[in-house]
C-alpha cells in the first residue's frame, strides 16, 4: 500500500515539475512558440512513459499476490 502511495505522489510531483518547466519556457519573451514545440513533445512523451510505468508497477504488484 505504501508503495502505491509513494509511486502516485512521486509521479505527480515529477509531472508538476515538468509542466512547470515547460510553462516557464513558454512565458519567456525571447523564445518563440516554434522553439518550444520539441520541449512539449519530449515532456509529453516523458509524462506518458512515467504514467505507463506507474500503471505497470501498480498492476504488477497485484499479479505477484495471486
Amino acid at each position: 500500500m505504501i508503495n502505491k502511495v509513494a509511486g502516485v505522489i512521486g509521479t505527480s510531483i515529477a509531472i508538476v515539475f515538468l509542466l512547470g518547466v515547460t510553462i516557464t519556457l513558454n512565458k519567456s519573451p525571447m523564445i518563440s512558440w516554434v522553439d518550444i514545440i520539441p520541449v512539449y513533445l519530449i515532456m509529453g512523451v516523458s509524462i506518458f512513459m512515467m504514467c505507463v510505468e506507474l500503471y505497470h508497477c501498480l498492476t504488477d504488484q497485484k499479479e505477484k499476490r495471486d
